[in-house]
């Protein structure tokens, strides 16, 4: 199985804890954050639908989204970045708002809630694997212009939610997904292409 992940700019905010919470005396933050937004070509090429969430979250998840887990940057490998779950995930019209807790008992933990209370991480990330997409073709208007075709992600299998210093560069995937199927800047990779180069270009690897 194949896992990738995608990163938005997104406001992800640590949310106001109660006076007798602060301090040495609490163990952990609330925060909450869009993991994936809804009908918007990223620079990957890539359009997440409403309802791409919706199998993943009745099955998986199936109290209300809670119980995803929350990593630092997709460290999946280390357990001292597992910062916590979600308390709840839906979707929503503009995408998939995620609110969760993180445990401020570990030293990452402590780091990533201070960087979230002085704004200075504003992404957030998922990992997934696509079970049901298409390639949408591009078309050409009428003044010669062209809207290039993207790939459309229908049902997405979510498997974790990640905090992010830098999302990454996309508009390099993109290049690098050309560059493997040997095409100009300005061409469009036929389906089987795109799906060639989605399962070479991945990310993570379950073996």
């Amino acid at each position: 199985m194949t896992i990738l992940t995608k990163t938005i700019r997104t406001p992800v905010k640590a949310q106001e804890q109660p006076p007798e919470l602060e301090g040495d005396k609490a163990t952990s933050i609330n925060f909450e954050g869009y993991a994936a937004v809804f009908d918007n070509v990223d620079s990957g090429g890539d359009k997440i639908v409403k309802g791409a969430f919706t199998d993943t979250l009745t099955t998986r998840y199936p109290e209300n989204g809670a119980g995803v887990p929350v990593y630092w940057n997709h460290e999946t490998s280390d357990p001292f970045k597992n910062l916590g779950t979600t308390v709840t995930a839906y979707e929503d019209d503009h995408g998939l708002k995620v609110e969760g807790t993180i445990d401020t008992t570990t030293d990452v933990g402590a780091q990533v809630a201070k960087l979230l209370k002085e704004h200075r991480v504003a992404q957030m990330s998922f990992a997934y694997s696509i079970d049901e997409g298409g390639w949408i073709d591009g078309t050409k208007n009428e003044d010669g212009t062209y809207n290039p075709g993207y790939y459309e992600l229908r049902k997405l299998d979510l498997f974790e939610v990640s905090i992010c210093p830098i999302g990454m560069n996309q508009e390099t995937e993109v290049s690098a997904k050309k560059a493997m199927l040997d095409l100009d800047a300005d061409q469009e990779p036929t389906i089987s292409q795109v799906e060639a180069a989605k399962r070479r270009l991945r990310l993570l690897t379950i073996n």
